[in-house]
């Protein structure tokens, strides 16, 4: 089918609460969503509106939808990102870590990260360092400065970089590690093989992007497949034949890799608490399986 211009015009605000009108939806204070398309948006709020679409060709909506479940499932989903963004600080910080010291200490060189030798290849190493120094060339931190008045390398010792490289680029650093006891002990730190982690992290870098840009998570289809475990050293979901592409697997990552960073966190309750607040919202479309919570996993 050939392509045609974008025709469809700017609509105020009360034109946008007329159009929703008139297509099914019921508004009974427009003033509240007034100030709600003002303060969201319409086209922000349009990916909340398309589960509760009888028609999504002539977008009528199905009988008796009110804006409030459009609102109800936007909240839960800011609220599940806020839940997931938070989860995520602790595992980078904990990650930054293992792959600082195991490599650090396994080598006895703080510029490992900067040999070939550890790397399976040069042209993606190459890369990261290029991607390295201008993060460095950028940062106005004063520890970045301090090293740069003291010593003469031209880059600091690993520790140091870790703390301003971001989430998306150790990601890249550990996945681009050839096969070492290094590499293999950080793994094992978190029970998984370490195709899994590397696989994970990548997972994890891409969700922590959509829950810092705002961006809709909920039904969220995952770029790439999530690689589930074969064995871990900890409990891991039980449940057969689960989806690796939505946020359910993320769930569980995020509260498995919290198991072993702080084994006391309550990420898993909050997970719960959010899902009976928002008790109309369709966790099917996360990749929940109809009988998730029998799963010893979220016990």
């Amino acid at each position: 089918m050939a392509k045609q211009p974008f025709t469809k015009p700017p609509l105020t605000v009360q034109d946008q609460i007329d159009l929703l009108k008139s297509r099914g939806l019921q508004i009974t204070d427009e003033s509240r969503a007034t100030r709600y398309l003002q303060n969201i948006s319409y086209y922000r709020l349009s990916g909340y509106m398309y589960p509760f679409l009888a028609d999504t060709r002539q977008h009528r909506y199905k009988a008796g939808t009110t804006f409030e479940n459009i609102l109800s499932l936007y909240r839960f989903d800011r609220e599940l990102r806020l839940l997931i963004f938070s989860a995520l600080e602790k595992i980078e910080v904990a990650l930054r870590s293992q792959i600082s010291n195991e490599f650090s200490v396994a080598s006895q060189d703080p510029f490992w990260y900067t040999k070939t030798a550890y790397f399976t290849d040069p042209g993606k190493h190459a890369f990261f360092l290029k991607n390295l120094s201008d993060y460095v060339g950028r940062s106005n931190d004063v520890f970045i400065k301090h090293f740069y008045n003291t010593y003469s390398d031209p880059l600091p010792p690993v520790w140091v970089i870790f703390e301003i490289l971001p989430m998306g680029q150790f990601s890249i650093l550990y996945s681009i590690t050839a096969k070492s006891p290094p590499r293999k002990a950080v793994a094992d730190y978190f029970g998984v093989k370490e195709t899994v982690l590397a696989t994970w992290l990548h997972t994890l870098v891409y969700v922590r992007n959509i829950c810092a840009h705002h961006a809709r998570l909920w039904n969220k289809d995952l770029r790439i497949p999530v690689k589930l475990p074969r064995k871990t050293t900890n409990k891991w979901l039980s449940t057969p034949n689960l989806t690796d592409r939505k946020v359910y697997i993320v769930l569980a990552i995020i509260a498995y890799l919290l198991d072993t960073i702080t084994p006391h966190h309550t990420f898993r309750q909050k997970i719960k608490s959010l899902i009976i607040k928002y008790p109309d919202t369709d966790i099917a479309a996360m990749g929940f399986p109809n009988d998730w919570y029998s799963d010893p996993f979220w016990v």
